[in-house]
């Protein structure tokens, strides 16, 4: 990607390839002119033909293999050839060097050996790149970041190919278990001499949350109503609110209206102290399935949160807030059917935090689940029942809800979810329940039921049941821990197709091993993968092992632990001596013995 933009700098026709369609789109959206698939060794013909049999002047190659050969192929005479791939290198990978004759270069880029043995050339290169920033003719790469308690998932994003652009890893509030002080739990506590803006202030959740402002010390709150004083219960919820000595200005203004609210943020400025937090809680249902909502429908919803917030960001820019909090819903992170539009302004809510914070300005997006005791709820106990059947937990009360807030808002980097639920009883309903956004929702849910609860409710599961039948349900279990290895769903997986040929590597094969174990309660060989085995395949074994009650361990089929631990350091690119392997199968089977995992 930072190829595409000096090559668009320089003016140069740009041949580009990526591994997914998405990935080719957004290739084309950078400025590349033709787009190719680099899972497919075709791209160089592709490139060919396009240049009328000639090539091209430069490939900038991070390809490996084959791929190395048919990028030579593709290079004009007097062209270059740069390499970025460190696979070939450390393999020692055989090229020819027919290629050569026609006067092309090749060069091997390694950037780490350019900052430490040519250091003045870093520099003037960084200078180079730096002034382009400035003018700007490059931007930033994009990104994703991952906290640093998910660093697994950033490396199984990485390994699977699923990111775009960087994975970071944050270390904001990283700090070793052992080493975490012992602290009291925050009292989040706001300014007497302030002004507090809150919208959709004067009923439900919006109210509860104003009330909760003025017990952690706002001395000055504006809230905000499309019908101001007209709402149902606001004279008394401002009289009580009062009572406590903070002083209330109630608004009647449509916070998606830029002008109506430019005049609240304009009195604020000139009549009341100054304006140091807001709080947007505005919000609009409209509920149907996403083929019944129109072009309206969408746009009720959208405007109390999404121009709301974006007005409320765009006229505060030289307001120095302390606090920028925005109401989000947990249905941004799990969906709901009904509630496309909804959803949506979420959505948009939690990329303008992001904003926020990219921009050095505070901003805190909290996604609530269902609060039961004030607003909508409140009003709909059929829609309530029905989200409490789904999320397997009674709704939040706003009371604890708000209490759970008070240790979020002043600490969160991120954007963060606050509901209860049962992760069992939700899964079931949830369509992207495997995906790996909730792989630690999967490992708590596996901690608090235990490997050996889950082996039991294995055995008892297909205790008495016909061979056929437990043979179906082991190829289920399988295929389900296949699928959260892989970040895919259930129903791509066949069976009957050799799992490495599912992208599946040596190290994955000892994770689902490990991962059938915990299920199952069956002890079963790190090396699953050698031999290139289906799904199938595996769950004949171990129905037959399940069947004939040998559940303790499943041995590697006629002793030959020896040839995978070799056939394995071969990938890596080892030859291991016969005392080496011998010693490797000795450690292996007392790890098995005595129950603990083998480090791959």
């Amino acid at each position: 990607m930072a190829a595409v933009q000096l090559a668009s700098h320089m003016g140069a026709e740009i041949f580009a390839t990526a591994g997914s369609a998405e990935k080719r789109d957004f290739v084309r959206l950078l400025g590349a002119d033709h787009v190719f698939d680099s899972r497919s060794l075709d791209f160089a013909e592709e490139v060919l033909a396009l240049t009328g049999g000639e090539g091209v002047d430069v490939v900038l190659n991070s390809l490996a293999g084959e791929a190395i050969r048919r990028n030579l192929r593709v290079l004009k005479p007097f062209g270059r050839f740069l390499e970025l791939g460190k696979r070939d290198f450390f393999e020692n990978t055989p090229i020819g060097l027919r290629p050569f004759k026609d006067n092309i270069s090749y060069f091997g880029i390694d950037a780490d050996q350019l900052l430490i043995a040519r250091p003045e050339l870093a520099g003037k290169l960084f200078r180079e790149v730096m002034s382009l920033f400035r003018e700007g003719v490059l931007s930033p790469l994009p990104f994703r970041a991952f906290p640093a308690e998910r660093v697994v998932d950033a490396f199984r994003a990485m390994q699977q190919s699923r990111h775009i652009g960087k994975v970071v890893v944050t270390l904001e509030n990283a700090c070793v278990e052992a080493e975490k002080p012992e602290v009291a739990a925050p009292t989040m506590r706001f300014k007497k001499d302030a002004t507090y803006l809150v919208t959709g202030g004067l009923s439900g959740f919006g109210l509860e949350s104003a009330r909760w402002l003025a017990n952690h010390g706002a001395g000055n709150l504006v809230l905000i109503g499309r019908r101001g004083m007209q709402t149902p219960g606001a004279p008394e919820a401002v009289r009580e609110i009062e009572a406590q000595g903070v002083g209330v200005r109630v608004a009647a203004c449509d916070v998606a209206d830029r002008s109506a609210l430019q005049a609240v943020i304009d009195g604020i400025r000139r009549e009341m102290p100054p304006l140091k937090g807001i709080l947007h809680a505005a919000m609009t249902l409209d509920d149907a399935l996403i083929a019944n909502l129109d072009a309206e429908r969408f746009r009720s919803a959208l405007r109390p949160k999404l121009l709301g917030a974006k007005n409320l960001h765009e006229m505060t820019l030289d307001i120095p807030v302390d606090h920028f909090i925005l109401y989000s819903s947990v249905t941004t992170f799990i969906g709901n059917p009904g509630q496309a539009n909804y959803v949506a302004a979420n959505a948009y809510l939690e990329g303008l935090a992001n904003l926020r914070r990219n921009m050095g300005l505070p901003a805190e997006c909290i996604g609530w689940g269902p609060i039961g005791d004030a607003g909508y709820l409140t009003r709909n106990e059929a829609v309530k029942d029905s989200l409490k059947a789904r999320l397997g937990a009674a709704p939040l009360t706003a009371k604890r809800a708000l209490d759970t807030l008070e240790n979020k808002v002043s600490a969160s980097q991120r954007n963060v979810a606050i509901a209860d639920f049962a992760w069992h009883t939700m899964e079931r309903l949830l369509p992207s329940a495997g995906s790996t956004r909730f792989d630690r929702m999967r490992r708590e849910a596996g901690k608090a039921v235990g490997g050996d609860e889950q082996g039991a409710d294995f055995a008892s599961l297909v205790l008495g049941k016909p061979a056929d039948e437990v043979r179906g349900i082991v190829q289920t279990l399988i295929i389900q821990e296949v699928a959260k290895i892989l970040g895919i769903s259930a129903d791509r997986i066949d069976p009957a197709r050799p799992l490495n040929n599912l992208g599946m590597d040596s190290l994955m094969g000892v994770e689902l091993a490990l991962g059938l174990e915990e299920r199952l309660g069956i002890r079963l060989p790190a090396m699953l993968l050698n031999e290139g085995p289906t799904v199938a395949r595996i769950a004949q074994r171990i129905a037959e092992k399940v069947i004939n009650g040998q559940t303790d361990q499943i041995e590697e089929e006629g002793g030959d632990l020896r040839a995978s631990i070799q056939m394995l350091a071969i990938q890596h690119g080892e030859t291991l001596s016969s005392e080496e392997v011998s010693h490797a199968a000795s450690e292996i089977h007392e790890h098995l013995k005595t129950g603990t995992r083998i480090t791959p």
